[in-house]
């Protein structure tokens, strides 16, 4: 394990490259990862990693290309003793909110004492699309008034920048899918730094070391196939089989440019099968439409055969391809409690119960903890290099690739047509 090291102003450091080893770097402030490839061999990065810089390695080498940090001092030497000071009081400071102590019980005193109230803003897809979550918190605490408010991320986010700005914040909690606010939410002091119990048994690529937001629930996109519609015909058991002729008109997809993450789907498509894959996708008539639901609906009630940028609710006769060698997306909800909120000790218990044991093996689809077994398989998602894990963080902060990819995609497929899928939900929905 590398050791952590401190940034001095006149200490440098660079990122000695060796293709395949499988490091990363983590900011600790943000737990905004970097990853170096072999090109970049001998950057500079004293500009951009904040104390202390931690190494953590990686399953999946292919996609992580650096192995060891040195420390090239500028100055003279007698210094060293003061950078190792300076790191162990940076290091100290960066973790110093521990997990919390009190129970369930006392945390829902707690919040029954503050008001009993506790507003939510969730990504998604449509209003109900949460129900069991609200229900099963909701069961477990009777005397909060939870409110839980599902619109688009790229709604919500914006919908919280603009009620801070104006002094009008309504929720005490988000959890989105726009990975890359939370970080910058959490650099401009926005969000409470807070550790629930059970913080450190989160995978660490979730979780920010000083508590600032975390995962508690992920969610998987891919394609699926109704194999009781088939008539005879081969199943697709690959993206590049859904340009073939017989798919022609029963293909269903969320568009790309609506949703960022099935936008990363069709990333990974294009780098495996090129821009002809997307032209002859393009040419097989298919019905795009808002909201990842609903390819997976139109499948269900059997309008259509195949359903692309989408997740699976598990009905009879739908194979939702994660196998065969197909990349696909499994990414952590982020989840923060906001430095302004109405009902911090509510949004605490919200915390605690859902990263709890059992609400991470009976209420969320996929659990994020690492003492855990994983709920849908042999092995958690992050041990999956084909399910991308830690890619889609990285692709969400690079707002510019992000709106390249997009605008490029509605050059094929045109732009995204009709009414968000949520409905129009205005400046302060939960009012």
């Amino acid at each position: 394990m590398l050791q952590p090291l401190c940034r001095h102003r006149r200490y440098r450091y660079l990122v000695n490259i060796q293709a395949g080893a499988g490091w990363s770097l983590t900011r600790a402030a943000t737990v905004q990862q970097l990853v170096v490839s072999p090109q970049n061999t001998g950057t500079d990065y004293a500009n951009y990693l904040p104390s202390p810089i931690l190494a953590t390695n990686h399953k999946c080498p292919s996609k992580h290309a650096f192995t060891t940090i040195t420390h090239q001092p500028t100055f003279m030497k007698l210094f060293a003793t003061f950078t190792t000071a300076c790191c162990a009081l940076l290091a100290t400071y960066a973790f110093a909110v521990e997990e919390e102590t009190k129970s369930i019980d006392q945390l829902y005193a707690d919040a029954i004492t503050e008001g009993g109230k506790l507003v939510m803003y969730h990504g998604g897809d449509f209003s109900m699309q949460q129900e069991s979550l609200h229900e099963a918190f909701t069961a477990a605490f009777p005397e909060i008034n939870f409110t839980l408010i599902v619109d688009y991320s790229k709604y919500h986010n914006v919908r919280i920048d603009n009620q801070l700005e104006t002094d009008t914040l309504m929720p005490d909690l988000v959890a989105l899918q726009t990975l890359q606010d939370f970080p910058r939410w959490a650099q401009e002091g926005k969000l409470l730094e807070y550790k629930p119990a059970n913080f450190s048994q989160v995978y660490d690529g979730f979780r920010d070391q000083r508590g600032a937001y975390m995962a508690y629930m992920m969610f998987t996109f891919s394609f699926l196939y109704d194999s009781s519609v088939l008539g005879g015909v081969a199943a697709p058991v690959s993206p590049a089989n859904l340009v073939e002729p017989q798919w022609t008109g029963k293909i269903a997809s969320t568009h790309p440019t609506d949703d960022d993450a099935v936008l990363f789907v069709y990333k990974l498509y294009v780098e495996k099968y090129g821009w002809n894959w997307v032209e002859d996708f393009a040419n097989q008539n298919v019905t795009f439409r808002r909201g990842s639901n609903t390819a997976n609906d139109l499948v269900v009630a059997k309008d259509k055969v195949v359903g692309v940028g989408t997740y699976t609710t598990g009905a009879p006769n739908v194979t939702f391809v994660t196998d065969n060698g197909n990349e696909y997306l499994a990414w952590g909800q982020r989840i923060a409690i906001l430095n302004k909120a109405k009902h911090p000790a509510a949004a605490k218990l919200f915390m605690n119960w859902a990263i709890s044991e059992e609400v991470q093996k009976t209420v969320v689809a996929e659990n994020v903890r690492v003492d855990l077994a994983a709920n849908g398989g042999s092995s958690h998602p992050w041990e999956i290099c084909k399910a991308n894990v830690d890619e889609f963080p990285k692709f969400m902060a690079d707002r510019e690739s992000v709106e390249q990819w997009r605008q490029t995609f509605a050059l094929y497929f045109g732009e995204v047509q009709g009414e968000p899928t949520p409905g129009f939900l205005g400046l302060y929905p939960g009012l």
